[in-house]
């Protein structure tokens, strides 16, 4: 073997070893969000899932061993339906379903912190990063009625304050105004007499 091939044949090797203990570290990096793969979306895809959106979702959750935990295609499940942003999902689950339109397919990896934490669920581990292949399959927008509900209501409670405050800043002027006139008026009086 020649210097060369043995120089090309030591550098792919070295290459090799480098490119998969970056592999590894990778791997073995806590994920801080959620990481998601479209798989599929329809080519008209107008309306996105937001928060306050009733969707109807289904679903596959396994673990990283490819252990199933849970399916809507099991006979005594259906298809998961939940207003989006009503913490009735996990946290994880929530994130990666947020801009989803009815039809699209994703595949979710949730780390532990966005999912069952480190005590776990039924036959979960603490601390384990779960998998989901999710399909909105229906999302119905929040109505304007409901949006308009929820706008008053955030104003409500400051404008509110803001009106009270008001009318009791006034009512004080309004109590301090006739002692200041009922001075002028003496100190007139006495400047006359």
């Amino acid at each position: 073997m020649s210097e060369t091939h043995y120089m090309m044949l030591l550098y792919a090797i070295l290459v090799f070893v480098l490119d998969g203990c970056s592999v590894l570290a990778t791997t073995q990096k806590k994920l801080k969000d959620v990481l998601i793969t479209v798989e599929y979306r329809p080519e008209i895809c107008d309306m996105f899932a937001e928060d306050g959106d009733k969707i109807t979702l289904e679903y596959t959750g396994y673990l990283e061993s490819g252990l199933e935990f849970d399916s809507t295609s099991l006979p005594e499940r259906g298809p998961l339906n939940f207003t989006l942003g009503t913490n009735t999902v996990i946290p994880g689950l929530e994130r990666g379903i947020l801009g989803m339109c009815s039809g699209e397919k994703r595949k979710l990896v949730i780390p532990a912190h966005l999912a069952y934490g480190n005590q776990g669920y039924r036959t979960i581990p603490g601390d384990s990063t779960i998998y989901f292949d999710v399909s909105l399959t229906r999302l119905k927008k929040k109505s304007i009625l409901e949006k308009t509900v929820n706008a008053v209501q955030f104003f409500i409670f400051p404008l509110t304050t803001s009106l009270i405050i008001f009318y009791l800043w006034q009512k004080m002027n309004e109590s301090e105004e006739p002692i200041h006139q009922s001075n002028r008026k003496s100190k007139r009086n006495r400047r006359r007499g």
